[in-house]
């Protein structure tokens, strides 16, 4: 029994050893260019991640998750150059500016304020009508953008400068953008796999059920949302010491469409699936399928987002509970098949 246990055990945590053995030897053998694309890569899983806690595990359809990733991201950059608050708020205007990992956790707490505070207020909602709050949001924070261009940078928002960021060189921002990464996705397996994790899927299962044994429905959706809105706000933050730079991108729907894919495609509710599928959507947008896509002949009018969304139609009608997922299903079903034939 315990030698049964051990070998499942190990083969959960082979497959994680293995990734992380070819995450730390890429930069040994790829271009400056693809390890730096790589890196951001590493940034943008941990905001598909922390929507799929809120989506995947409590059941909320949060459609404003780039709120929380414009918070963070701006909080930290402002912390970086606070004379911007120059003949605005000028005791701010004189703060010291800390190290970006500082900023980057103040990026996170700022945005789980936030989202407690839009949490309290909304989550009392049901159905569709917290999805359709949360999807006004984005516009609401990105138009104070261009209001308060002076502090925010307006369209082009501004650079933190290359000596506030992890690090000139490349390869050392990737492993800074790993190790973020890592840190997130264990602290949100460790939260998902614990008490209130269960609680959280409770909620998602049947919300009344879970009311009915002692559950605080009221509570946990506002937890499940403080925490994604937190790891949201921490990858917003490194985002920006990563690339050097801030601007609206970072609320923008095109952003929140992409979050939505990939955490799809990967599957909701498995926190794994959806990082092969932000990888996977990541490079794919922002790799060849931009390429491919402007070599088309004119009489196509199709861009790279075009082609993203047909593929979101596809995918949540060919396989709504997920390309991975179903994949996954798919080679455990062969198995079976092959084990049996053997037998």
């Amino acid at each position: 029994m315990i030698e049964a246990i051990s070998i499942q055990n190990a083969k959960k945590i082979l497959p994680a050893v293995l990734l992380l053995i070819t995450a730390l030897a890429v930069p040994l053998f790829l271009p400056e260019a693809f390890v730096y694309l790589l890196g951001l890569a590493m940034l943008f899983l941990i905001l598909v991640i922390s929507w799929d806690v809120i989506v995947g595990y409590t059941g909320q359809v949060n459609l404003g998750h780039t709120v929380f990733v414009g918070i963070g991201a701006y909080t930290a950059a402002l912390l970086q150059v606070p004379s911007r608050f120059s003949g605005t708020i000028d005791f701010l205007a004189s703060l010291p500016q800390p190290h970006p990992i500082i900023s980057i956790l103040a990026g996170g707490i700022v945005a789980g304020l936030v989202g407690l505070g839009i949490g309290v207020v909304t989550l009392r909602l049901k159905g569709y009508y917290f999805a359709l709050v949360t999807a006004i949001l984005p516009l609401v924070f990105m138009k104070s953008v261009f209001v308060f261009s002076d502090v925010f940078g307006g369209e082009e928002g501004f650079s933190i400068g290359l000596e506030r960021s992890f690090s000139a060189d490349t390869t050392v921002r990737y492993y800074y953008a790993l190790a973020i990464l890592l840190f997130c996705f264990v602290a949100m397996w460790l939260i998902l796999n614990s008490e209130i994790g269960l609680r959280f899927r409770a909620v998602r299962d049947d919300e009344e059920l879970a009311e009915a044994v002692g559950v605080d429905v009221v509570k946990y959706k506002i937890l499940s949302f403080v925490i994604s809105s937190f790891f949201a706000g921490i990858g917003g933050a490194a985002i920006v010491h990563y690339r050097i730079t801030v601007s609206p991108d970072l609320y923008d729907i095109p952003l929140m469409l992409l979050i939505i894919l990939s955490a799809v495609i990967g599957g909701l509710g498995t926190l794994y699936g959806p990082l092969f599928g932000g990888l996977f959507i990541y490079l794919m947008k922002n790799w060849w399928l931009k390429e491919l896509t402007t070599n088309l002949p004119s009489w196509m009018p199709i861009n790279d987002e075009v082609v993203l969304y047909i593929i979101l139609i596809a995918v949540a009608i060919l396989a709504p509970e997920g390309a991975w997922v179903k994949i996954r299903e798919k080679i455990k079903s062969y198995r079976t098949i092959t084990f049996s034939e053997e037998r």
